[in-house]
């Protein structure tokens, strides 16, 4: 199976509601990607200081942040494999994720964006915009931890160009 998000797939041919979320998570999906490559099982316990999660749980809560989005996006719930991967066996579950979000997304109306409603563990009901602020925002800011994290120890990330959405190593194009 191939891992998605290599590179950042082209942008969407239109600018809805649906196709910004959609470039939104294939951004994540893009920066989780190289922000988790060469990781290995034995990185996974590292944490910075006491009190902070390890790599191995922000990549866990990642994978959780976006599994709420599904729930409350409408893809199906029949990913009982990828909750259950354990270690580094996450990551291609988080990506393959990120695509079925993206697609989803890009398959929405702006009117089926504006009727969804987010859901918290405690029943409250949000609009769609609390998707944004909420866990998106929070899975940018978490991969961002790993990427901190992995200097920390002495094994960065490779440097992709995420601006470009280009893998490390792949040349610029000119424009």
């Amino acid at each position: 199976m191939e891992i998605p998000y290599t590179t950042l797939p082209d942008p969407p041919g239109r600018a809805g509601c649906g196709a910004i979320l959609s470039r939104l998570v294939d951004g994540i999906g893009f920066r989780y990607r190289w922000a988790t490559e060469g990781l290995a099982n034995a990185d996974l316990p590292f944490t910075p200081a006491a009190g902070c999660m390890s790599l191995n749980e922000l990549l866990r809560h990642i994978h959780a942040l976006l599994r709420w989005i599904g729930k409350e996006t409408g893809i199906p719930a029949d990913h009982a494999a990828m909750d259950a991967a354990e270690g580094i066996a996450i990551r291609s579950n988080t990506l393959l994720l990120c695509r079925e979000l993206s697609g989803r997304f890009a398959r929405a109306t702006d009117r089926e964006v504006s009727q969804l409603t987010v859901r918290t563990s405690h029943g409250e009901a949000f609009p769609f915009w609390y998707l944004v602020n909420g866990p998106l925002a929070d899975a940018l800011t978490h991969i961002g931890q790993v990427n901190s994290w992995r200097r920390i120890a002495g094994n960065p990330a490779p440097p992709a160009d995420v601006f470009r959405g280009l893998p490390p190593g792949e040349p610029r194009p000119r424009r």
